[in-house]
This record gives structure tokens, sequence and C-alpha cells, in this order.
């Protein structure tokens, strides 16, 4: 129909669509192996950053150690199910029992 504007897509829809394209793009056997974040910049388009090695989800306490080293702070678990923090310079690990579910990254690196 001639004169008829089509809605855009909201922010959310637009930064899911890139989230799915990364992961489609990253083959789920790849799973773990870099990690980014989706930034959304001030003209409303996104860009992606990504940043340096840090623990993913699901991996386990064992591996986090072994490639990271004790942590500075651990903090006592709490609830159930059991939720666990370690605190290392630069970043957070939370545990659900004894798997990764998210990482905190400190500070600003720009």
């Amino acid at each position: 129909m001639p004169g008829k504007r089509v809605a855009s897509r909201s922010p959310i829809h637009r930064a899911t669509g890139v989230l799915a394209a990364l992961l489609l793009a990253g083959g789920a056997g790849l799973a773990g192996t870099a990690q980014a974040d989706i930034l959304r910049l001030e003209d409303g388009s996104f860009t992606i950053k990504e940043r340096e090695s840090v623990p993913t989800r699901g991996q386990t306490k064992e591996t986090v150690r072994g490639r990271y080293g004790e942590p500075a702070t651990r903090h006592p678990t709490v609830g159930e199910p059991p939720i666990t923090r370690w605190d290392y310079g630069r970043f957070s690990v939370v545990f659900e029992d004894r798997w990764v579910i998210h990482t905190i990254v400190h500070g600003n690196d720009d």
C-alpha cells in the first residue's frame, strides 16, 4: 500500500537478532572459546566488543581453578540450589553447585 509505513523493530528485537546470528555463526561446538559483549551505541546501532578470556557458562569449578588459579576470595555458599561466588582480580564467577552460571567482569577495559 503506498504511503504505509512499516514499524521498525524495537532495540530489544534487533539485539536479539544480532545475538541469534552470532550464536548460529559460531556453531554449538565452539561454545566457550570466545566471549563478546553486544553494546548499544548512542545512535541506536549495535557493536560487538570481544573481551579477554573469562570463565564461561557450563565450566566446572575444577576447570576454572585449573585455568585461573585460586580465587582471591571465596564467598560462602547460600541457598538451594547452592550458589557460590569466587572473586578474582578483574572478574567474579558465580556457580550453581559446581557449574559456572555467570561471570561478572569488573571495571571498564576502554
